[in-house]
């Protein structure tokens, strides 16, 4: 996982990927959020591919990102991607604290247990 700059956020909105959402990007952007690069740092890169194949909702990942220090999206301050490994399904939401996530996360994983017609793993 990882941020994604603001030239591909705006080319996909331009794709209309993601609706009403303007992004402003500094004269001086270096598309590498340094708190990205310090925080990850310690951790080993996950390989490109895996021999595991996992059943539909048996594995997801999520990763709750912030809090961004100047927030762009009215005081969004957190982004949290869940994604359900098998097929690829990607679920975002923006927050605007922290503790928003565990309900956030019920609330996604409820929605697409519904979806899917089988219980999470």
């Amino acid at each position: 996982m990882g941020y994604l700059s603001p030239h591909i956020i705006n080319s996909m909105v331009y794709q209309k990927a993601i609706y009403r959402l303007n992004v402003f990007v500094p004269k001086e952007f270096d598309h590498l959020c340094n708190r990205y690069a310090n925080g990850k740092s310690h951790c080993l890169p996950l390989s490109r591919s895996s021999a595991s194949q996992y059943s539909k909702m048996e594995l997801l990942v999520m990763n709750l990102t912030g809090s961004i220090s100047i927030s762009p999206w009215d005081e969004y301050l957190y982004a949290l991607v869940v994604v359900e490994v098998s097929c690829h399904y990607i679920v975002s939401h923006l927050l605007k604290k922290k503790k928003e996530a565990s309900i956030t996360i019920r609330d996604i994983m409820a929605m697409m247990e519904y979806q899917s017609s089988l219980k999470a793993h």
